[in-house]
């Protein structure tokens, strides 16, 4: 475990190393001055020039990116063009959207996807549970914008059940924050109990024919109890797999659903940061992005441990 543990960390650091150096020369590809775009055209040289030097980027490329990489092993990520704030402040503020949306859609969409993997193998011959099967493909094949679209026009627009974009903190104003989150957790649910449902069931057809359960179901266990206590914790293991390397994507890849319900997260900020040319910003949110992928597979190989003593062994 300890080993494990280690081996992690230095994954952890040589990914943030990688991260963090891409993304600093491909940011720089982005056309355009970042000093111009934020005075304007009617700006005079002398001041581009003054905004250049206060943002570090009159030196050479290389001495940028030492002068950066100095900075963040210090703790220092420098200062963000649009909100002049600390980036790290910024990151922080825009943080408990997003994952109050991946968190809450992640824990959904896995007790929906066990349910419904769980009722279609006890009883596959079910009209109800086939055709949840052929609504998982449905789901995969459905992209998240189009939903996003139709369940705004439906209920937003036709129906006027729901509020078509906002964002409250659902720890301070819940009545105010549930209705506001139930569209874009919907769309979100939706394409990951789809994924986790295809992926769970796969992993049950590969142990409904071993030999232990015909063992189980020998002596006696209903086959709800050979599904509960048998089939379904060795079947997990595939879906925790997918669970964690989904929840850190879903944390990096929100800025569709965000744009379109203006939910003022990681996503939005990251596409503002792009428009703005914020430099530092887009750096920052990158960074965090990585590091929380890093720890997230971390956290599912420790229960990987936890699980399967073989794992935990090796």
């Amino acid at each position: 475990m300890t080993g494990l543990l280690l081996r992690r960390l230095r994954d952890l650091v040589i990914i943030l190393v990688i991260v963090g150096t891409m993304m600093f020369f491909v940011i720089r590809l982005i056309p355009g001055d970042p000093a111009q775009a934020i005075l304007g055209p009617t700006a005079r040289p002398s001041d581009v020039d003054a905004l250049r030097q206060s943002m570090g980027l009159n030196g050479t490329l290389w001495e940028q990116y030492f002068s950066w990489a100095g900075n963040v092993l210090q703790g220092d990520f420098g200062t963000s063009i649009t909100y002049h704030a600390p980036v790290l402040g910024v990151v922080a503020d825009h943080i408990l959207p997003t994952l109050t949306l991946a968190v809450l859609s992640t824990v959904i969409s896995f007790f929906l996807s066990v349910a419904i993997t769980s009722w279609q193998a006890v009883s596959p011959r079910n009209p109800v549970a086939r055709a949840l099967d052929r609504l998982s493909a449905l789901g995969m094949a459905m992209p998240d914008f189009w939903i996003s679209l139709m369940l705004v026009l439906v209920f937003s627009v036709t129906l006027r059940w729901f509020p078509s974009s906002g964002y409250e903190n659902l720890f301070t104003d819940p009545a105010t924050a549930v209705p506001a989150l139930v569209l874009p957790l919907t769309v979100l649910v939706v394409g990951q109990t789809a994924l986790f449902v295809l992926t769970l069931r796969e992993s049950l057809l590969g142990e409904l024919p071993l030999a232990y359960l015909r063992t189980a179901r020998v002596k006696g266990l209903s086959e709800r109890q050979v599904m509960t206590k048998h089939v379904l914790p060795n079947a997990l293991m595939p879906l925790i797999t997918q669970l964690g390397s989904n929840f850190a994507m879903l944390v990096g890849g929100i800025v569709i659903i965000e744009s379109i319900f203006v939910v003022p997260g990681l996503g939005h900020l990251l596409m503002g940061a792009v428009s703005t040319r914020d430099f530092p910003l887009i750096q920052g949110v990158t960074l965090f992005v990585a590091v929380l992928f890093v720890l997230v597979n971390l956290l599912v190989d420790l229960s990987y441990a936890l699980l399967d003593p073989k794992v935990r062994v090796s």
